[in-house]
């Protein structure tokens, strides 16, 4: 009877720590920042987090911001490898792709976007949409489905007093969010449409490897 009871104990604390496991590794992205108040001049850098169980080969990501009080800046990643894509950038929202030709561990932080303050003002950022990118069984690129959106809103409180200007490192090598000048319209939502770039790099990366295999093949059989 003891035996039994042991063996029992033993499966409900199996149970108990695959459920631990799965909740701490779900398929979520979510927004931080290291302070919410500023001056007028000053670097506000917007930490994009994400924790996934999967390796990923590309993620995107768009943020709403009020340009009467910001000024995108650049985006960056620390992961190594990731590569970001140059889009055009529409007034008040943030596109920011990243792609990489390998898989890619994401568990902490995604990417770095830093604005610059322009003046005295109570504002907000907020996480439209975000997705990450795997590549199938198949070899071709495609969304990672089950990501939840955690986090998404942050508010900042801007002094109109002027600050010091910040000279701060970045995490990788920046992707220039450009000038209103590069704006764009369309009749596609733009999450999707930087979710359709992500995936539409990836294929590509896909069809050259195949192509060089395949080459490769082909030099043997001769």
């Amino acid at each position: 009877m003891k035996s039994i009871k042991v063996f029992v104990l033993a499966i409900i604390f199996t149970f108990i720590s695959v459920f631990s496991v799965s909740a701490q590794t779900p398929e979520t992205i979510w927004i931080t920042a290291s302070t919410t108040s500023f001056k007028t001049g000053e670097t506000v850098i917007v930490t994009v987090n994400a924790v996934s169980a999967t390796p990923i080969q590309g993620f995107t990501f768009q943020v709403r911001y009020d340009p009467a009080c910001l000024q995108p800046i650049h985006a960056t990643s620390p992961i190594s490898g990731m590569n970001g894509l140059q889009l055009p950038q529409t007034t008040g929202l943030v596109d920011a792709s990243f792609a990489s030709t390998t898989p890619q561990v994401a568990n902490g932080v995604l990417a770095e976007v830093r604005f610059i303050t322009l003046g005295g003002c109570q504002t907000s950022l907020t996480l439209e949409s975000a997705a990450l990118a795997i590549r199938n069984e198949s070899g071709f690129a495609a969304p990672l489905t089950s990501v939840t959106v955690g986090e998404k809103n942050i508010a900042l409180n801007i002094d109109k007093e002027k600050g010091a200007s910040q000279e701060l490192p970045f995490l990788g090598t920046p992707l220039p969010l450009g000038p209103a000048g590069l704006e764009t319209k369309s009749t596609l939502p733009t999450g999707t449409i930087v979710v359709l770039t992500v995936i539409g790099v990836l294929v590509v990366i896909g069809v050259f490897i195949f192509l060089k295999l395949l080459k490769g093949s082909g030099s043997q059989k001769k």
